[in-house]
Order: structure tokens, then sequence, then C-alpha cells
């Protein structure tokens, strides 16, 4: 049956429940072949498909979904976006280390980049990558060259030279931070590159922040200095502004529909992930951010937004630049991304509203943890909106971070869900609010206004309320493509619909969990799959285990050979473990197939290692540790390492650990 076709029926079908007109719901119910499971919820008023009944939309205002779609359909990004900075024109836009940037200031300063790119020659339509953290400069040039039908690629900060140089082959001009060129020298060297505009960390910092700044960092500035050559195509910012003085033309060009405006990267965290440059139309973006601002995000006007994100993410550039500007509110910018810098931020900044991952959430709470023990008080009833996004978390982590937010007067810890492919988000909520924790994983919260979720069979059926299956929404806020790889886009995008790759269930409340990536399994010789996530669930179930990631690791013996990385939730002792490791390999065992073993068992000490790039879960770093798994037998543990051969191919080697060298072996991994 049609695409088309089956969505009449089932809004036939809506009409029929709300109406109670049972002989219609008969005849439909035979037509659209309606299992046991879904016809159970007519009683309640529900047909059974998630995206019809759409009850999500019951928590929000009745016209939250109207204004939701309601987006201009003539106006760029930047447009729409200066009409606000005007509307709220007593709130500053940014705050830079201190200075606060006000909107006639911000608005000049794009007016000024606008005219520089035009001086440059950049053309409508044209590529400009950018590469870097954002600053108040790296912000004006995005909306700059949106203005003048431009658009702003935000690379991934971590690709190879190959990759750098096939997302970067139609540019003429390129901007970069300084203390990142030695990333992209090799490609922005190239004479393709007709100018390249080289920006600092201190930019927009007042004094005396500036020369303070500059004095600690003043070897790294050095070294960066002299390693930027110094031909006349280099631009440092303060010279690239003043080339606006020269041009003197219109900047403005005709609106053109469906046409780019930013185009940022896919978080990519799957082990040996492509480079996706995610293309935004001005439609799709202004899209995503009306859906935002008519949800549950608590943005308004004065309040303060921490992004620490640089912009290659989706997230920072919506959620925390563009969403937050269009509602009012002022972003604090700070483009250091460490744990400490994250800490400090949040202590001396005050920030109402922030957005990071459960990883990096995992370690400020623990250090909270750590600091109100010793006696130390915090207060943070200034939290109106703190996000926990960006991967996965299980119910246990989330009751324990929720706990330490009510222990500091904070009362508004929320979850989030998202893709770069919509531009960010489709779901949101508060953790304290909707999460009732009687499902092993956390609730993400509930659908966006303005999205249709539909959760699907591998044959493309719509699945009913609390049954698995992979997640597809329909937005206007999808992107138009991959950049450069229609193959992939097609696999990816339907129409407005995007396949998201991700196994979920919504229950007949509206609420989503998120169980995993589809693709994070293993198959087996009778094409059933063993979906990894599962696995990990069964582990972190036990009381002693605090966190943990399960990786495939074929060896030449056994291609459905699996490992496991765990936190114990204390310092165990070494009979401790044996008996705790014998009881995941029973409990294995029973779960998993004949043939399927977890050889091994990775400890990492207070949780699992993230990348510093994409401050997730570290997949590609667990999955390359060779060395340093235990495995308990016959009432000992043994150190299994894997040897790799000249094919590839892994062997094992294992070698008893004596119980004096349990806690050095737990340090050296």
């Amino acid at each position: 049956m049609e695409r088309q076709m089956l969505e009449k029926l089932k809004q036939d079908l809506k009409v029929a429940v709300d109406n109670k007109d049972y002989n219609k719901i008969a005849q439909l119910k035979e037509i659209l072949n309606i299992s046991d499971e879904q016809a159970k919820y007519f009683e309640q008023g529900l047909t059974g498909y998630p995206s019809i009944d759409r009850i999500y939309l019951n928590y929000y205002p009745d016209d939250a979904d109207e204004k939701a779609r309601n987006i201009p359909l003539d106006k760029t990004v930047w447009d729409v976006m200066k009409e606000k900075i005007l509307e709220y024109y007593d709130y500053p836009v940014l705050e830079y280390f201190g200075k606060l940037i006000q909107s006639e200031e911000f608005i000049e300063t794009v007016d000024t980049w606008a005219r520089t790119f035009r001086a440059m020659g950049v053309e409508p339509d044209e590529i400009v990558p950018v590469y870097g953290p954002l600053t108040p400069d790296m912000a004006a040039m995005a909306f700059a060259l949106n203005r003048i039908g431009a658009t702003a690629y935000f690379l991934k900060l971590k690709m190879s030279d190959e990759d750098l140089a096939k997302e970067t082959e139609a540019a003429k001009i390129a901007i970069v931070f300084d203390g990142m060129w030695s990333n992209v020298a090799k490609e922005f060297s190239k004479n393709k590159f007709k100018k390249v505009i080289i920006s600092t960390i201190t930019e927009d910092m007042p004094s005396p922040k500036k020369e303070i700044v500059s004095f600690l960092s003043a070897i790294q500035a050095k070294k960066n200095h002299s390693q930027v050559p110094h031909e006349k195509k280099y631009v440092w910012v303060d010279n690239a502004k003043q080339i606006a003085d020269y041009y003197t033309g219109n900047v403005d060009v005709p609106f053109v529909s469906n046409r780019l405006a930013f185009i940022t990267s896919s978080s990519g965290t799957s082990i040996g992930a492509t480079v996706k440059g995610v293309e935004a139309t001005n439609e799709s973006i202004l899209s995503q951010i009306y859906s935002t601002c008519n949800s549950s995000i608590p943005y308004a006007p004065g309040l303060k937004v921490l992004n620490h994100f640089p912009p290659t993410a989706a997230t920072s550039l919506n959620s925390l630049f563009l969403s937050p500007i269009f509602c009012g509110a002022t972003v604090s910018i700070d483009p250091r991304v460490s744990f400490n810098d994250f800490y400090n931020q949040i202590m001396t900044l005050k920030p109402n509203f922030i957005i990071n991952t459960s990883s990096m959430w995992e370690l400020f709470f623990a250090k909270i943890e750590q600091e109100l023990n010793a006696g130390k008080k915090f207060d943070f009833s200034f939290a109106t909106g703190w996000m926990i996004g960006g991967e996965g978390t299980s119910v246990k982590k989330l009751k324990w971070m929720n706990d330490i937010m009510r222990r500091c007067n904070g009362t508004r810890l929320y979850g989030g869900y998202g893709l770069s492919e919509v531009f960010s988000g489709i779901c949101i909520d508060r953790i304290d609010v909707k999460t009732d924790y009687t499902k092993p994983i956390a609730c993400v919260g509930i659908p966006q206004a303005g999205m249709v979720v539909r959760i699907v069979d591998e044959n493309g059926n719509e699945l009913s309320y609390n049954q698995r299956g992979m997640l597809e929404v329909d937005t206007t806020a999808a992107m138009k493509g991959y950049y450069n790889k229609p193959g992939l886009t097609v696999k990816t995008k339907n129409g407005n619909t995007i396949k998201t790759g991700d196994i979920v269930e919504i229950d007949e409340k509206g609420y989503l969990y998120v169980w995993g990536r589809s693709d994070n399994h293993i198959t087996l010789e009778d094409e059933s799959k063993i979906l990894l996530f599962d696995v990990e669930v069964l582990l972190k179930n036990n009381e002693c285990v605090s966190d943990a990631i399960v990786l495939s690791k074929p060896t030449e013996n056994n291609k459905n050979n699996l490992v496991a990385h765990i936190v114990w939730t204390e310092d165990y002792t070494y009979n401790q473990k044996v008996e705790f490791i014998k009881q995941f390999n029973e409990q294995l065992n029973e779960f998993l197939p004949k043939g399927v073993v977890v050889s091994g068992f990775a400890e990492h000490d207070k949780m699992l290692p993230y990348s510093p790039t994409t401050l997730k879960k570290d997949r590609n770093g667990m999955s390359a540790q060779n060395e340093g798994y235990i495995q308990a037998v016959n009432g000992q543990l043994f150190n299994v390492n894997f040897i790799k051969n000249e094919n590839g191919q892994y062997s094992t080697e294992c070698a008893i650990i004596e119980q004096d060298r349990v806690k050095k072996l737990k340090k050296v991994v």
C-alpha cells in the first residue's frame, strides 16, 4: 500500500476512534490489518499509531504545532535573526570573556563582514569552510555569508587530510582559528585558496582580559603566529575587516528558496564513521528554530545561555546560539572545552541554560558530589534548564545526577535528543517531571512541536506503543542532504522524512526512549542480529556496575567475540571481582546465543573514557584497546591481551593475575 494512501486511512481511523464510530473502526481495522497490540489502545481514544495520535502535543499549548510550522518562506536566517535582535534590543546578544556585545554592535559587525566577503569576491552559493571554535567574529562571519547568499561550512575538527581535501575542494576562501592552523595547514596552503582569514581567541575580548589571556598564552600564541605563513593571502581578522571599506556595492542578494544557509557536521560517533557535512537550508533552520522555541526549551528574554561547543555541532549552532538569540536570551561564548573549563564556566558565569553530553555532566556531578561530601555548599537555583544530551545515559546515572541537582537547590534537569540531520532537536523535557524510571533506559522527553515521529520495523511498517523499532522523523527541519554525498543522502532521507538509525520506543504517554544505534550489532550466521546495547543494559543492571560499553572484537577463532568496558561502582577486591565476573558470564551465557562470547572486561576508573573532540563516550578509543582485559576462570583472574597478526586478525593470550597485582593492573588500564 502506498505511503500516501496508508496515511489517509490512518487519519480516517483517528476520526473514527475520536467519534467512537465502531462500524468504521471495524472496516479500517481489517483494511489496515491492525494488530491486537494496536487495537487495545482504542478504548483510550488512541489509534495505536503514534504518528497519527501525536499525543505529545497534549503537553503543549493548542497552537504550538501551528506556530512551529508557520515559518517565513521568503526570508534568510539572518533576515529573521536581525528582526529578533532588534526586537530584543535591550538585551545583549553575546557575552565573551566578560564583554557584552549589544545589538547595534553585532549588527554592524555582520554588515562589515558582508562587505568584506563581497570585496574578496565571495559569490552567492559559494561554500566557505570554517575551522575552529565559535567566537563573536566567527558568529558574525557566518551570518554575513548567509546574508550574501553564501554558506559557512563548519568543518569537523577531527578528519584526515584526504577527507579535508574532499570537503573543501570547491572552496576559494577559508576561515581558520590560529590555534588549530597545523591541523589544516597542508590543505589551506594550496593555491586554490585565494584568501584565508585567521581568527584568534583574544578577538573581541575586553581589556585587561585580553592582555591577561595573551600573556598566559604568549608562548603558544607566538608558536601559532609563526606557523601561519605571512604571504598576502593570509589575513588576520582585524585586517580582514578593514577590507570592507573598499567595497561600496550592494551586499544583499535576492532570496532563493531552498538555498543552503549553513553546513554542520554529523557527530559521527560510530566506529570508522564517514565525514558527513549536513546541508541546512534557510527553511530547514528556521523550521528547527520555530519548533524549538514553541516546545519545552525554557528560553526567555534576558536569560543567559552557555555555548560551550564548537559550531561544527548543530546543537551548538541552533540550540545554543540561534534559538536563544531568537528568544531574546544572551549567549555566553567560551571556546575552551575541557572539563575544568566547563566547570569554571558554570561557577563563574552562572548560566541559566546549558547543554552538554552525559559524559561531561557525569564528570561535573562527580566533582560536585565530592565537594558536597567535603562540606562545600552550592546553590544552583539559577538553573532554569540544564540539559543532558548528545548520547544515551542510563536511568541509574540520571537519577544520580538529578538527586545531586536537588541537593544544590536546582530542580530543572532536562533530557534531550536530536540529530544534526534535523539541525539538532527532536525531543526535550524535564527529567524529574516526565521520567518514571520504569524502563532500564532513560526517557529523552517528548517530541517537539512541528515534528511527527514514527517507529517502524525493518520493512517500514509502523509499530505501536511500547514496541522497539527504528525511528523516523517527519519535519521541514530535515536537511537538504549530505554535502557531496547523494548516495548516502538517499539512505537517510526521503522527502522530509529522516531515518535516524536509532532503535527507540514511545509509550502511550508520548515519552520517547532511545535504546541505541541500529548499526551497533553483530550478525549471526542465520542473519539474526545481536544488538550490543542490549548486552550493555544487562551488565549495567548489576549493582556493582556503574557503566558499560560492549564492542565487537572478532578473533581468528571467533568472529562473534565481544569485549566489555566497565566501570565498577566501588573499588572491589580481587575475590569480589572474581565472583562478579563469574556472575556476568553466567548472565551472558544465558542471554547470548551459542558461539557469541564476551572474552574480556576492561576496567576503567570512575567513568568510561570520552573523546575530547565530541565529548561523548570514546568508542573508537575503546575499540582500539588491545591489552588490559580481565576474565575470571575457575576462581582466578586472568589478564587477556589481543595480538594482531599479519592478516589483521586477533588472537588472544592470557596470564594469571596474582592477587597483589590487581590494584597495579587497574592503575595501568
